[in-house]
């Protein structure tokens, strides 16, 4: 069983400490993602249980045993870099046994394990070709494929898309996730674009500064983000947040924008919606807040409206392409259901 088990890891450089006692448990053959925004940790997170930084307090344990102290390999893993690592006097062929053959496996072995590996990752065509004349996808493949031939229990994924165009990172995503569901393997994939993490992983960990914020399946933390971070972070367009101050069931927002507070609800308070929770209403229904529209995006798919709402910016998404301009005057009514409330002191969720 290839469990990663992180037991309080603490990580400093230099006397700067740069991973606070975290603690994750990855479950034998599940998707987790380390999500964050740069110097957050993650990648030096991927670095340790790789082997590849020394640990500077707590334990990292693999298939129930504690590697702290072990090479890289001898930790039964595999690495897939962001900039590929190819040899570039190598071929594909080459590249792809070169491990096996510095442990010295069997040539019909070595042969048997490239075969299959060209075949799941649609390369048994270009194995006499060097890097420089593939495509990056081409070449990400070829990494992947380098890893899949060490049958490994675990493998880690350092940003292995960020090098790609837009449409190659979407085609990816779903090759690496088929790898990873073909194979029943345990992956952990490091990337600072939440949309990779939402669509790719079964569980997400998100980090900040070093430590551990919220983790959880996406749709819990889209739905309910333990805190402010997580609810800016997760999600494209981000949600609304907006300071405000919760008195007698009432939230002022601003000067003069007000919405219904949870019962219990006082104090200062940050207010959140997603953009996709305004619904546009027609003017003076009770309980919309009325908006000066300052730019209309539209991508085909959805339309994105942001505005002045008094003195506060609002964003709000449609998918039945309404008739906005800009300049015009709209209300937007918050969902009552899918509103976020946050202590505005602790960034804690409230409500």
């Amino acid at each position: 069983m290839a469990q990663v088990s992180l037991k309080n890891v603490i990580k400093h450089y230099d006397g700067m400490q740069v991973l606070h006692d975290v603690s994750i448990d990855v479950a034998d053959g599940e998707f987790v993602a380390l999500v964050g925004p740069s110097g957050c940790g993650k990648s030096t997170m991927l670095r340790m249980i790789a082997g590849l930084e020394d640990i500077n307090g707590g334990t990292i344990s693999i298939a129930g045993r504690v590697v702290n102290d072990l090479e890289p390999a001898e930790r039964d893993l595999a690495m897939v870099f962001q900039n590929y690592a190819l040899y570039p006097h190598m071929n594909v062929r080459e590249n792809m046994s070169f491990s096996l053959k510095v442990r010295k496996a069997p040539k019909a072995e070595i042969d048997a394990r490239i075969a299959e590996a060209a075949a799941i990752l649609g390369l048994t065509d270009y194995l006499d070709r060097l890097p420089k004349q593939l495509s990056g996808g081409q070449r990400q493949r070829v990494a992947m494929g380098r890893a899949i031939v060490r049958h490994p229990a675990v493998f880690l994924f350092d940003e292995p898309l960020s090098n790609l165009d837009a449409a190659l990172r979407v085609q990816m995503r779903a090759e690496i996730r088929g790898l990873h569901d073909r194979l029943h393997s345990t992956s952990i994939f490091v990337t600072h674009d939440q949309v990779e993490a939402m669509t790719m992983a079964d569980r997400i960990v998100v980090l900040r500064a070093g430590r551990l914020e919220q983790a959880g399946a996406p749709l819990e933390l889209y739905d309910k983000p333990a805190n402010v971070f997580v609810a800016g972070f997760i999600g494209s367009p981000a949600m609304n947040l907006l300071k405000g101050e919760a008195l007698d069931g009432t939230i002022t927002l601003g000067t003069h924008v007000h919405v219904p507070a949870p019962a219990g609800l006082d104090g200062d308070i940050v207010w959140g919606v997603r953009p996709e929770h305004l619904d546009l209403v027609p003017p003076g229904t009770a309980g919309a807040i009325g908006m000066r529209v300052t730019a209309v995006e539209t991508t085909g798919h959805a339309t994105l409206v942001t505005g002045m709402a008094g003195q506060l910016v609002l964003t709000a998404l449609f998918t039945d392409r309404p008739n906005i301009v800009r300049g015009a005057e709209i209300d937007l009514k918050p969902r009552a259901d899918k509103q976020h409330f946050f202590d505005a002191s602790t960034g804690a969720r409230c409500a």
